[in-house]
């Protein structure tokens, strides 16, 4: 008996967290005394690895920043609704304000929906525009300056936070948790050596019986990445894509008018010869019926619903790894012509039968 290997770099750091902190209490209920001495350094490195787990994600001030460009959205739109009221006036001398100064606006399109630093700098633009002497006449036609005071006062009260918070916060990289991870893999590794080396000198049931329950760990954990490997994205994108090009040269055959176009709807019934594919018509751009088929003769047969194979009751697993996530898509119209498209991430298990 000899402890498993296992690739710990393809687990998530939470995972990867977890599998180490399942080792030490594995090691620790275990209770070895000549394990013991190398459960230490594994300790450290866990404590280590955790602080730079799901580190801080707000700056301090960010709340208060955020009220500040809320406010100052809020100013620069007061300004630019009195504009585009004035803009409607019948007076012709504040018609004519309105528009110099809304010319002035349109310089600085989307300004508010920009980011914070650009917003900042464009807002004091804006500002320096609006108080030039040629536009000042105008400004003072319409009454804007109380409310250019006002969007200047809060920028610059922005600005003003922004910079503190520069002063508050550290924005050097911090360890990094792939080395911190490389660390916590060798301890691992120490550990499991041991246990080898007391099973192969010292034989006996209690390091017999830890590295049986380790090596189920690590059974279970391949099992999960191979599941997610198997049903990820990519995966469910390359077998829809598979089907796809199994149906693109019998899929016209089922184009009877005009207008009508079909695609694969990426849900399948079965395995095998037996496999049962939904196929969606449109006509026009418009969803109009689902179908079930399956390939005759290199033929679309039409199968009615009540004649599927049912599918079998699953029991629930034992384990968690076994499980498979399911997601309902809606196909893309395609091309008209027949050529099968639709979303690459669909194929998930339907009303009706399994996925791809």
């Amino acid at each position: 008996m000899k402890t498993k290997s296992f690739s710990k770099s393809k687990l998530r750091n939470l995972e990867h967290f977890q599998f180490a902190q399942n080792v030490l209490n594995l090691c620790r209920e275990a209770n070895i005394g000549k394990l013991n001495t190398v459960l230490t350094p594994l300790e450290k490195a866990l404590k280590e690895e955790d602080l730079l787990l799901n580190p801080e994600r707000k700056d301090p001030h960010t709340q208060e920043l955020a009220r500040l460009d809320y406010e100052r959205g809020n100013a620069w739109r007061m300004i630019a609704l009195r504009v585009q009221a004035d803009r409607l006036s019948k007076k012709a001398d504040v018609a004519s304000a309105a528009r110099l100064v809304n010319d002035v606006l349109g310089r600085y399109p989307r300004l508010i929906h920009r980011p914070y630093s650009q917003e900042t700098g464009g807002t004091t633009n804006l500002v320096t525009d609006l108080r030039s002497t040629a536009i000042t006449p105008a400004v003072q036609k319409l009454g804007l300056k109380e409310l250019i005071d006002n969007l200047d006062a809060i920028n610059k009260a922005f600005q003003t936070l922004y910079l503190q918070r520069l002063k508050s916060v550290s924005y050097e990289a911090g360890p990094d948790i792939r080395q911190r991870r490389t660390e916590t893999d060798g301890t691992i590794q120490a550990v499991t050596d041991r246990m080898d080396a007391l099973h192969n000198l010292e034989a006996s049931e209690a390091i017999k019986q830890l590295i049986m329950v380790y090596n189920n760990l690590v059974i279970k954990q391949n099992r999960e990445l191979a599941r997610r490997k198997a049903y990820g994205r990519v995966a469910t994108a390359n077998r829809r894509a598979a089907i796809e090009e199994l149906l693109r040269p019998v899929l016209p055959a089922l184009i009877t008018d005009e207008g009508m176009t079909v695609a694969f709807a990426g849900r399948t019934l079965g395995t095998g010869k037996n496999r049962h594919y939904l196929i969606t018509f449109y006509m026009d751009g418009a969803e109009v019926d689902d179908r079930w088929y399956r390939i005759e003769e290199e033929k679309l047969v039409h199968v009615p619903e009540d004649q599927l194979p049912k599918p079998k009751k699953k029991k629930k697993p034992a384990s968690d790894f076994l499980s498979v996530p399911t997601e309902e898509t809606t196909p893309t119209p395609p091309a008209q012509g027949g050529g099968s498209s639709g979303n690459p991430g669909s194929g998930a298990e339907g009303s009706i039968g399994g996925g791809l």
